[in-house]
Parts: C-alpha cells; sequence; structure tokens
C-alpha cells in the first residue's frame, strides 16, 4: 500500500514515517506540506492512503480533507489528531475522513492502527448521527465482532491483544467502534447486547489464567 503523509513540517512528517515502519506492506513514497494546496499532487499520484496530521487550525484542516478526497476519492484518508471530540470528528467524517488516530497513542501502536484500517478491519471509524437507534448488528466488520465476542466472554483488553496479536490501543480502538454502532457506553452493556442477540455461538472465548501468564511471558 502506498502512503502519502500531509502535514505542515518535515520534523512532524518525519516522526509519522517512522511510526509506519510498524505497518507491514505499507510503503511511505512522500510528504506534502498541509498548509499548502495539494490536490494537484495527490490526484497524480493516487495514493492508496493518505495519512494527514492535524493542523492545528479547524478550518484548514477540514480544506484539506475535502482537497484529498475530492482529488483522490477512492483514497483512504486517516487524521491523526490530538483532539477526539464527538464534535471535531463528526466534522472530520463529514469532510472525508476514513478514520481518526489519537496522536496520544502509544509509540509504535500508530502504524499497526494503520495497518487495521488499510486492511479492512475499520471502516468509519466515526461518523455524525442523525437517529439514535443503534445500527444493525451488520455493520459489525469481523474483527469488531470478534472483539465484541472476545468482551462478553469475560476477557480483558490486555487478554483481547495477546490473543489476536495486537495492541491494547487497537483493541481499544475497535471497542470505541462497537460501542458506536451498538449504542451502547461500556463493555456491561456491550456484552449485554452480545448475550441477547445470541452472537456468541458455541466456542468459549474466555482466556484461562495460565494462558494470560504464558501470553504475557
Amino acid at each position: 500500500m502506498r502512503v502519502l503523509i500531509i502535514a505542515d513540517n518535515a520534523v512532524t512528517a518525519n516522526g509519522i514515517n517512522l511510526e509506519m515502519r510498524h505497518a507491514t506492506g505499507c510503503q511511505v513514497t512522500g510528504f506534502l506540506n498541509g498548509r499548502r494546496a495539494c490536490a494537484a499532487h495527490v490526484a497524480e499520484e493516487l495514493p492508496d492512503v493518505v495519512l494527514l496530521d492535524d493542523l492545528r487550525d479547524r478550518l484548514l484542516t477540514l480544506t484539506r480533507i475535502r482537497e484529498v478526497r475530492a482529488a483522490a476519492p477512492n483514497s483512504k484518508i486517516l487524521l491523526l489528531t490530538q483532539r477526539m471530540e464527538p464534535d471535531w470528528l463528526a466534522e472530520a467524517a463529514e469532510a472525508g475522513v476514513d478514520a481518526a488516530i489519537a496522536k496520544i497513542a502509544r509509540p509504535g501502536s500508530i502504524g499497526a492502527l494503520v495497518r487495521e484500517v488499510v486492511r479492512g478491519n475499520v471502516f468509519h471509524a466515526f461518523a455524525h448521527r442523525t437517529v439514535t437507534e443503534p445500527q444493525a448488528m451488520h455493520d459489525l466488520t469481523v474483527r469488531e465482532l470478534e472483539i465484541l465476542r472476545l468482551v462478553a466472554s469475560g476477557n480483558s483488553n490486555r487478554g483481547i491483544a495477546q490473543r489476536l496479536w495486537v495492541t491494547e490501543q487497537t483493541v481499544k480502538f475497535h471497542l470505541s467502534n462497537v460501542y458506536r454502532k451498538l449504542g451502547v457506553a461500556n463493555r456491561t452493556e456491550a456484552s449485554h447486547v452480545a448475550h441477547q442477540r445470541r452472537l456468541l455461538g458455541s466456542r468459549s472465548y474466555a482466556l484461562t489464567d495460565e494462558e494470560s501468564f504464558g501470553a504475557a511471558a
């Protein structure tokens, strides 16, 4: 996957590039200055993924998102931001981003989160909702449903991360999507929905103490 980075300075872009070493199958092809119009370059390169760093100016960031979406309608746009407020994320989603990743994520986890999005395990990580009813169960991705089942079976975020060979940040990322789609606020409510709709199947997903200890060793 060809990845293009857009940031407001080369230092930030280099830091993002270093994080991308953890995204298997992704190759960073270049860096664009987000303070300048970049539609022509994006349209010419047509990257698979555009990593857009929050430019610390709301209107400018939204302008760049719309610009990239118009120039490369089939590219995935990922926003790296320190602002995770629902209103801001809703604006970004409406402008065209496919997912947002918190810049406070643990070093090394950003690349892994990008990989999850690129592989199709995360779609529309947030969206402005005009209705209050929970979304249909089929809106959950395969990975989100897998994590929901593990949560409903009593696994901790750490245990789920060990079982799926991902970071705890990745698990939290998916869980936030699950909560939003189900219209719930926490893992207890999500577990109730999973049991109520008989989503657990016949297999037990709970880790034993020995399995958890062995995975951590």
